[in-house]
């Protein structure tokens, strides 16, 4: 028996400081998508039974930030993923003055890998 799911679970979350300027956002899509598979675990020790889990594919969106220009923080951080592949990007404001910015990926066939660059404000 196959049985077609799909879960959006949209979590949107902004929130604004009142006299500053800042603010801090964070949003959320998933987490799984595709066909849900039930599959039947034993239990550790003998006549202890069986338990019942499901596979899925993870499919999701996720993403945070902070603006605080106050104390200087700006951060961002946006990452995808659709079963085994994973993509995304994260910006910091380092203390130094340059900005961080981080690229990533990772796979069963490549693993992880990220790229790192810093661009002067």
């Amino acid at each position: 028996m196959t049985t077609l799911w799909f879960f959006i679970i949209p979590i949107v979350h902004l929130v604004f400081a009142e006299d500053d300027g800042s603010y801090s956002y964070h949003k959320f899509s998933g987490p799984v998508s595709g066909n849900i598979r039930e599959v039947v675990v034993p239990r550790r020790y003998p006549n202890q039974g069986y338990t019942l889990d499901y596979v899925a594919t993870p499919d999701y969106l996720y993403s945070y930030g902070v603006e605080d220009p106050l104390n200087l923080n700006r951060q961002i951080h946006r990452e995808t993923r659709n079963g085994d592949n994973v993509q995304g990007e994260y910006k910091v404001l380092q203390p130094d003055g340059l900005v961080r910015i981080v690229k990533y990926s990772a796979d069963g066939t490549n693993g992880f890998t990220a790229t790192v660059r810093y661009v002067k404000l």
